[in-house]
């Protein structure tokens, strides 16, 4: 899958978002976050792959 021009652009665009008005988290803060299927496991979808295995 490649990606598209306008996508590049969009990406390239994206870094002169101004996130000022976002206040920063701290340490304690980021200590806390967790996945969000730990919190909510409706959120959890696993991913499911046929194993083969030589005997």
């Amino acid at each position: 899958m490649s990606i598209t021009k306008k996508r590049i652009e969009e990406i390239k665009a994206f870094k002169n978002i101004d996130f000022s008005d976002a206040p920063e988290l701290t340490k304690e803060q980021l200590a806390q976050m967790k996945p969000s299927h730990y919190r909510n496991m409706a959120n959890y979808k696993p991913i499911k792959k046929i194993v083969n295995r030589a005997v």
